[in-house]
């Protein structure tokens, strides 16, 4: 597991506690983050899986004030310690127009988005897109931006750089179009990068050379990755710490150890089964989990995934608090929202 490879400094770089991010719509509110907290330490790389619709990118959205029109974000803070000594910012409290936003985002927080054919802008090129984050960020003038967008193509491993500066996205192959995505996310030397499904329609060999890509440049840029996905496989290979969310909460939060080695909540059960593995009895069925995701606005009263729960035995009509399993406390290192997990008193 990559808790074994790899350790961060554990120093504190972003913390979210109590996160709600809503959107009001005309049949009600759909609370697409509903009361998330975890933390990512500098260096450190925090897995983040679930289904789709589970709020896993409209996470990642608000720590950077994206979040798309009509939502916002109602509760909660998101504590970002641009320095270690000095005192954390709540990103939730600034403006999403404001200044100091705009010098956080592509900076000092990136993000990788899910589809690089639909996030690059198709009139630009691939060099003037990267060269103008610098030039943004960094103050320099066209020549100093474009030799640095060369310079980063390059170091995403694509080859004749001086070349592909001045071509467009659909020049370049998926695999080509994803590393131009990292590397403008990282152009700037971010001390956070947010990746959102990093290897979406790239087929495995791609895939591999992406995300030994990303362990090299988070190697060489100590920086932190929040990595969502819903690819467990990826989570054991990179992740640190996983945070396993489904209908817009967190239902456990663990070391990768403790998801894949202890998984406590049914719904992680579910999908370490759900994963196909090397060596299962021939034409035998995949397991799966019963039932579908709930819609947002028509969730089930107390714990959201009692009706698809094999291990429910009793009324789930509350919802479980987030639980640690060894203090009982939310800040735990592993934590699990369960009734299972959830003594009487609790």
């Amino acid at each position: 597991m990559a808790s074994s490879e790899k350790t961060s400094d554990q120093t504190p770089l972003l913390e979210i506690s109590g996160l709600k991010t809503i959107f009001p719509t005309d049949d009600g509110i759909v609370n697409a983050v509903n009361d998330v907290s975890f933390s990512i330490a500098r260096g450190q790389t925090v897995g983040v899986v679930g289904e789709s619709g589970c709020g896993k990118s409209i996470t990642g959205l608000s720590m950077l004030q994206l979040v798309p029109s009509p939502g916002r974000i109602e509760a909660g803070e998101i504590l970002f310690y641009r320095n270690a000594d000095d005192e954390p910012m709540d990103i939730a409290r600034v403006s999403p127009k404001s200044e100091l936003m705009r010098q956080i985002r592509g900076n000092e927080i990136a993000i990788i988005f899910q589809e690089p054919m639909t996030s690059l802008n198709p009139v630009y090129t691939v060099g003037n897109q990267i060269a103008e984050a610098v030039m943004l960020h960094d103050q320099v003038d066209k020549k100093t931006a474009r030799e640095r967008a060369i310079e980063m193509i390059a170091r995403v491993g694509i080859p004749a750089p001086a070349q592909r500066v001045d071509e467009y996205p659909h020049q370049l192959s998926g695999g080509m179009r994803q590393r131009i995505m990292i590397a403008m996310a990282l152009c700037c030397s971010p001390t956070l990068l947010i990746a959102d499904e990093p290897t979406t329609a790239l087929d495995v060999t791609i895939q591999a050379q992406v995300l030994g890509l990303m362990q090299e440049l988070q190697a060489e840029m100590g920086m932190a990755i929040m990595l969502i996905t819903h690819d467990l496989g990826v989570i054991a290979d990179l992740a640190d710490e996983v945070v396993v969310m489904y209908s817009g909460r967190v239902v456990e939060r663990g070391s990768v150890d403790d998801i894949f080695y202890n998984p406590l909540h049914p719904y992680t059960q579910g999908l370490l089964k759900s994963i196909p593995v090397l060596g299962r009895t021939p034409q035998s069925t995949l397991p799966s989990i019963p039932g579908t995701v709930p819609h947002p606005l028509a969730l089930p009263v107390g714990c959201s995934f009692a009706p698809r729960c094999p291990e429910r035995m009793i009324a789930c009509d509350a919802m479980p608090e987030l639980v640690g399993i060894n203090g009982k406390t939310e800040n735990d290192e592993h934590a699990v929202r369960c009734w299972l997990h959830t003594d009487s008193e609790g």
